[in-house]
């Protein structure tokens, strides 16, 4: 019995052949002669990523030819990349040629690329274009970390190769749907505006137009039209004062004319009258664990590490055993999880250099949930059995290091407990209101490394007692919205509409600056689009390839494929359609 394993890169196929036991590497391929886990002989070859691509139309690029819909989809190897040191130095070719004689001399093989929707396409591409390889597909290797003990742990629990069938189709309609949009809206685009004249003719004025990237522009031209357009306006605000301590109350009604707010003023009476007063004690539980976009948007906000950076140095981290899989949208871990890091808070303590009491070491719901863990993911960001020799990391993965553990670490710590205080008091028919906050216990939030807000005590109020009052009229201005940043995106745009998936959305911010439709600011990490993106927004406006929500709605289509919901073919079929009227409707119009 002979069993071929295929890993995603030659990192994951080492230790996944070290995992099962003594090997020897001959050529690029990991021989065991015999494992522990699997009977018979065992063979563990990297597959160094995607080894096909869909091949490129020749004929995309006169209007007259569009649209192109009656595709077959043909792959075809990757070219080799030239100064590119992986596996089979980076030569798709030696590689595939590797992995086919390999399948070809196996009686079975375990698919062990990376347990995600895009492992799922890189080994059926490949096993698909080897005669009779799918049918010997045995088993799934899911891993959720590099660490021996998981690795060995996954192989006791393989997958039926069933199971997660369904993500490889889910990623096969993402690429093929991608590459209908690409290869039909970007040469339509582009030669429309070189029609209109807005564009000249010629190599380099190609524009790009994709599924999820396009959408993305559009809401950064649409925020920086915003804020063009704003037109701040003087606004007046009534502030009472308590002559008795000159403790300060807001209203929160806003005039925008001063006479008004005069006005109202002069009819209000030289005492107010306390209506509530609110004493409340919050006991505030630690943030939730890292999935990879808020890991992403805290490295964002503190370091200014790019989303895409960040998801690398995650990987980095991953294959060193030190972490746990880092494209994941989950925030929650299991008990096996829990129970683990439980035993290890010491180690990790001491790793940080930062001890604390340790108040519950209860699996509380707030992190320790299986069922929130859909059968398509993996658990929250977490750091492995394995801990690293903190100063032999890089400075950047120390720092990404730190913050996953550190983290993870806040689960175990006292809750944050705090004091608030609401009074409110009326005079006429307004309300103002002051608010006061008193820290109890830091908690978790000392071991955070958090600036706290410095207590503001109010002083003591009975309600139906009387406050003698000062009145006054306060102005202010209206402010722009804010400018979109990377940390915008990764927290609030893509969870809006739905918007890419944890593998792809750094990939969306670093394509949309490098196809030249933003630039972010060094200093402050905003977005601004260019001219480019303009032109290709006003031209695609009305596009429902461009709509944030439309795209989002498919986002949801296709994680029904991967739940076996919807027959990907339906999908993609519903793309063509609606390119063909798109583009049907685009040759109508003399634009």
């Amino acid at each position: 019995m002979k069993t071929v394993i295929v890993s995603e890169k030659d990192d994951q196929a080492r230790k996944t052949a070290n995992a099962l036991g003594h090997f020897d590497k001959i050529g690029q391929v990991y021989v065991l002669s015999q494992t522990d886990l699997l009977e018979g002989e065992v063979h563990v070859v990297a597959a160094d990523g995607h080894l096909f691509e869909y091949m490129a139309p020749e004929n995309n690029w006169k209007l007259e030819n569009l649209p192109l819909v009656d595709v077959s989809f043909k792959m075809q190897l990757k070219k080799a990349e030239k100064g590119r040191r992986k596996n089979f130095g980076g030569d798709p070719e030696k590689c595939f040629a590797t992995i086919y004689q390999e399948v070809q001399a196996a009686d079975r093989v375990i698919i062990g690329t990376d347990s995600d929707r895009e492992g799922e396409r890189i080994a059926y591409s490949i096993l698909s274009r080897i005669p009779g390889g799918k049918k010997k597909i045995w088993k799934r290797l899911w891993l959720n970390s590099m660490t021996k003990k998981a690795i060995r742990q996954a192989f006791q629990n393989l997958r039926e190769p069933e199971e997660t069938y369904n993500y490889f189709l889910e990623a096969e309609a993402r690429a093929q749907s991608d590459w209908l949009v690409g290869m039909n809206l970007s040469p339509l685009v582009t030669l429309k505006l070189q029609q209109a004249g807005q564009v000249p003719w010629g190599k380099g004025q190609a524009f790009s137009v994709g599924r999820c990237q396009t959408p993305v522009v559009r809401v950064i031209c649409e925020n920086d039209l915003a804020i063009r357009n704003f037109s701040p306006r003087l606004y007046w605000k009534l502030q009472l004062e308590d002559k008795n301590n000159g403790q300060i109350f807001s209203c929160k009604e806003k005039y925008f004319d001063s006479e008004e707010a005069f006005e109202a003023t002069r009819s209000l009476s030289s005492n107010s009258l306390v209506s509530s007063v609110e004493r409340r004690k919050v006991q505030q539980q630690a943030p939730q664990l890292f999935d990879l976009a808020s890991l992403q948007d805290y490295a964002s906000k503190r370091w200014k590490i790019e989303a895409k950076q960040t998801e690398s140095l995650l990987e980095s981290l991953y294959l060193k055993g030190y972490v746990t899989y880092p494209r994941t949208r989950t925030r929650y871990i299991t008990d096996y999880e829990f129970d683990y890091l439980k035993m290890l808070v010491q180690a990790y303590q001491e790793v940080l250099s930062s001890t604390f009491e340790l108040v519950h070491l209860e699996a509380r719901k707030t992190y320790v949930d299986a069922s929130k863990i859909r059968n398509d993911s993996h658990h929250a960001i977490i750091p492995t059995e394995t801990i690293p020799d903190f100063f032999s990391l890089q400075p950047e993965e120390r720092l990404i290091y730190e913050a996953v553990t550190r983290r993870t670490l806040l689960m175990f710590a006292a809750d944050c407990i705090y004091e608030t205080s609401t009074v409110r008091l009326k005079n006429q028919d307004l309300e103002f209101v002051a608010k006061g906050r008193r820290m109890v216990d830091l908690g978790w939030a000392a071991v955070a490394n958090l600036s706290v807000r410095k207590d503001i005590e109010l002083p003591i109020y009975q309600v139906d007692s009387l406050v003698p009052s000062s009145i006054s009229v306060q102005e202010g201005v209206t402010k722009p919205p804010k400018r979109i940043t990377e940390s915008m995106l990764l927290s609030e745009i893509f969870p809006r509409y739905g918007i890419g998936t944890p593998a792809t959305q750094g990939t969306i911010i670093e394509t949309i600056q490098a196809r030249g439709y933003v630039t972010k600011d060094k200093e402050t990490g905003q977005f601004l689009p260019t001219n480019k993106a303009y032109l290709l927004i006003n031209y695609l406006y009305d596009n429902e390839f461009a709509d944030p929500e439309t795209t989002g709605g498919w986002e949801s289509f296709l994680d029904q494929i991967g739940e076996g919901a919807i027959n990907p073919r339906e999908f993609v079929d519903g793309i063509k359609e609606k390119l063909t009227l798109q583009i049907s409707q685009a040759k109508e119009r003399n634009d």
